[in-house]
């Protein structure tokens, strides 16, 4: 029986080749849109989800909330894991990983195997008792117990040591300290938020970096830093709760236990426990509302999809009708006809998967590649892929066949077979409310996709107050060495032809890592925090910032003790032109003089508003980790660079020449929004897609339909002209209802997606109107090809016709 129902299902797929391909074509493009959908829906909840203990663990931060400034601060001091552990009964462990380090540092285990590496972290041996990283070679209950030792990843251990075994072996690290490799662990999978090549001792890095602290504050300081509770320190702390820990008690009683230095002063701090389970997906807000943004909008394009199928399925009911009366005239019961739909469905929706899933195979790469994240290869057969992609197969058969199953199984045999109707009427409004959908849905995206375009043009092309343009950045990283001469470096280069000038600070501009502190006026009332850059004192006129108020004394940038505020900064601090020539209090029995106030200008993203900002403007004696050359306008870039590598070849010793154009380091701040946006872009394109395919269906179907009321009509004198009017009027109608849907309701969500930026492109009419023009020509050209094609038939042959 059943095998006789796929040969009936077959039989109906072959006989209508044309209306079943455009069924299986639309239902293959929703699947792939699903598909990638899944993949990355998937992948970014299932992170960190393969720690056995992982429902019990959770990381803490100090979080301040200040409106849309709200930030964390993600590290603690190194006491601050086991003071923890020892007030707090529900905590069982803890474990402390310092994080990534700003600079890479020189590993070597030979002469020919060396290279600097940024993944270099030092942990605990709780690191291996908290999470799940599989150690495949080591004792677990020795491993990292001991000063001087080191675990590597597969990956490292096959860098450096090739085949052999690494055990005992040892490595240098930094080019000072030797370390022994007491373990191997299996790579980190791309779903972990903690990713690392190597995991140092922390005896070690301690040692490290209480000399860090003496060379720059004295024994005395960096004896209280090391036994300081709080936040003052590069340790990320992670703690294993039991199962009975109230989280918010631990959050309230953490504050009783910070050093007198590191006690909470702002009523916006609190102590906050992260569980480990959501701190990726729901705690990474760009994450959480990427990922809800591209469910809504692949769940609608799998929806347009299965549309087309019952739109076209149930187009055909007229058709089909009589062979469904005939069955159940001659014995066939509602149920089994019921089966026979829903097989068909499942022979439209296999085929339509078989082909979704080789251009899923295709598309994979460039999905993963455009939103810049990459996915383990065992991923797609993990279950956290598997059983969505499993659901969404079930799903796509019942909902494309439940209507058509219960729409065609319910006819009357003598109705049908007197050729009434009665489910006809209700069907073809039904069809057209379809339609209208796919059309709204479709008019929306085009709309979303030209504002969030717009969008993205204003983050790029606004004037931001500070010169970006023909800069070059250089890093001259202290842990090569290179500090020592960046004063002769930054000389030679300046005299180059094809360079303007050149200025030195210690961060990049745009780049991942920043520096924050604490502004006070010396009579205590006001303070601000400031985001700071160190700089020299061609800074300012290199990157062609402009003065608000400048000192009328002239500008000595030998002295270091100097501080520069934007506007926004000496507006918080009470600072004007009368009394700008102040001292401020940065803490730690550190002041600096105010000398002059800059305008105004965007260091940051966009998406938010200037915030105060000072620099700490002197001599290029001090630390300068980068060089900003300004290359000459007119000057070939390609050469002038080369001169700048020459100059860096004769005094570096171990890393090759690097440099990034600032302008490409200020559109990496928005590589997110662009990556979603092509991502969109393309959803669009899928979603005109579908719907052009549905519309390109009922059209032939229509004029299959009405091939003699053409030919009379043709017969009669009517034009090509009058035909294709007559054709398309109504798919037209439909069209501009969907355009008059779909104009309020994208322009509701995107002026509230566009609420989160403080920099945004206004909704302008064009914008609707052009989204508009191009459903109604995209329309007309899918509708026009059929109808012409009609009307261009031979009238006797359409007369003829059955």
């Amino acid at each position: 029986m059943i095998w006789n129902y796929f040969k009936i299902s077959w039989r109906t797929f072959w006989k209508n080749r044309t209306i079943s391909l455009v069924n299986v074509l639309g239902l293959a493009i929703g699947l792939v849109v699903t598909l990638l959908i899944v993949l990355y829906v998937a992948h970014e909840y299932s992170y960190d989800r393969f720690h056995a203990n992982g429902r019990r663990i959770v990381k803490v931060e100090l979080r301040h909330e200040e409106g849309e400034r709200s930030y964390s601060a993600p590290t603690m001091s190194y006491r601050f894991g086991e003071t923890v552990k020892a007030a707090c009964p529900g905590v069982d462990d803890f474990a402390r990983l310092t994080e990534k380090g700003f600079n890479s540092k020189l590993i070597q285990s030979d002469a020919d195997h060396k290279a600097f590496e940024s993944d270099f972290r030092f942990a605990d041996p709780g690191i291996l008792r908290l999470f799940s990283f599989q150690l495949l070679t080591g004792d677990p209950k020795t491993v990292l117990t001991r000063p001087a030792t080191v675990v590597l990843t597969e990956r490292m251990a096959r860098k450096y040591f090739g085949d052999a075994d690494p055990l005992g072996k040892t490595i240098l690290y930094d080019k000072v300290h030797r370390l022994q490799v007491v373990g191997v662990v299996k790579n980190p999978p791309f779903n972990s938020s903690i990713q690392f090549d190597f995991l140092g001792d922390m005896t070690t890095h301690r040692a490290i970096e209480r000399n860090w602290h003496a060379g720059f504050l004295g024994e005395k300081k960096a004896d209280e830093i090391q036994e300081s509770v709080g936040t003052g320190g590069s340790y990320e702390t992670y703690f294993l709760l039991s199962a009975q820990a109230i989280t918010h008690d631990i959050e309230q009683k953490i504050p009783s236990l910070l050093s007198k230095e590191e006690t909470i002063k702002d009523g916006r701090d609190r102590y906050r426990l992260y569980p480990l389970f959501d701190y990726h997906f729901r705690f990474q807000n760009l994450t959480y509302k990427r990922v809800g943004i591209f469910s809504v909008v692949g769940g609608l394009i799998l929806l347009l999809a299965l549309i087309n199928y019952v739109s076209l399925t149930t187009a055909r009911s007229t058709i089909r009708a009589k062979e469904i009366s005939i069955r159940k005239v001659v014995g066939a019961a509602r149920k089994a006809l019921v089966v026979q739909f829903y097989l068909e469905s499942a022979l439209y929706v296999t085929l339509a998967f078989c082909f979704a899933m080789l251009i899923f195979t295709v598309l994979q790469p460039v999905f993963c590649n455009t939103l810049q994240i990459t996915i383990d290869p065992n991923f797609l057969t993990s279950p956290f892929f598997l059983i969505p992609t499993a659901g969404f197969f079930v799903l796509s058969i019942l909902l494309s066949g439940s209507y058509p199953a219960l729409l065609l199984s319910g006819f009357s045999p003598i109705q049908s077979l007197k050729g009434k109707f009665s489910a006809a009427g209700s069907a073809l409004w039904i069809r057209k409310g379809l339609t209208v959908f796919q059309f709204t849905v479709s008019i929306a995206l085009m709309i979303g996709s030209i504002l969030i375009k717009n969008q993205l043009d204003l983050f790029l092309q606004k004037d931001l107050g500070i010169d970006r343009e023909r800069v070059v950045t250089v890093h001259l990283d202290p842990e090569d060495g290179l500090d020592k001469y960046g004063k002769a470096i930054r000389a030679e280069i300046n005299q180059l032809k094809g360079v303007e000038s050149v200025a030195a600070s210690t961060l990049l501009m745009y780049g991942p890592f920043s520096s924050s502190w604490q502004l006070k006026r010396m009579d205590g009332k006001k303070k601000v925090i400031a985001t700071t850059y160190t700089v020299d004192g061609e800074f300012i006129e290199t990157m062609n910032i402009k003065w608000a108020i400048a000192s009328q004394k002239g500008l000595n940038w030998a002295n270091t003790n100097q501080i520069v505020l934007n506007e926004s900064a000496a507006k918080q601090l009470g600072v004007n032109s009368k009394n700008y020539e102040q001292r401020l209090d940065l803490g730690r029995g550190m002041t600096k003089t105010v000398v002059g106030v800059v305008k105004d200008f965007n260091f940051m993203t966009m998406a938010y508003g200037i915030a105060p900002m000072a620099l700490f403007v002197g001599s290029d004696t001090t630390f300068r980790d980068y060089l900003y050359i300004k290359l000459a306008k007119g000057a070939p870039t390609s050469e002038t660079l080369a001169s700048i590598q020459q100059v860096y070849d004769r005094y570096k010793t171990a890393k090759p020449f690097a440099y990034a154009f600032l302008d490409h380091t200020y559109r990496q701040l928005y590589v997110n929004e662009l990556s979603m946006g092509k991502i969109i872009l393309a959803l669009t394109g899928f979603a005109i897609l579908i719907a052009c395919l549905g519309l390109f269906g009922l059209a032939t179907f229509t004029a299959e339909q009405r091939t003699k009321e053409i030919g009379v009509r043709k017969v009669l004198g009517a034009s090509v002209t009058n035909i294709v009017r007559l054709l398309s009027v109504d798919f037209l109608k439909l069209v501009l209802i969907s355009i008059g849907i779909a104009t309020p309701i994208a322009g509701y969500v995107m002026k509230n997606w566009l609420q989160d930026f403080a920099y945004k492109v206004e909704l302008s009419w064009w914008v609707f109107a052009l989204a508009g023009s191009l459903a109604v020509f995209i329309a007309l050209l899918t509708v026009g090809f059929q109808s012409i094609r009609a009307a261009l038939m031979n009238p006797v042959t359409s007369l003829r016709s059955e």
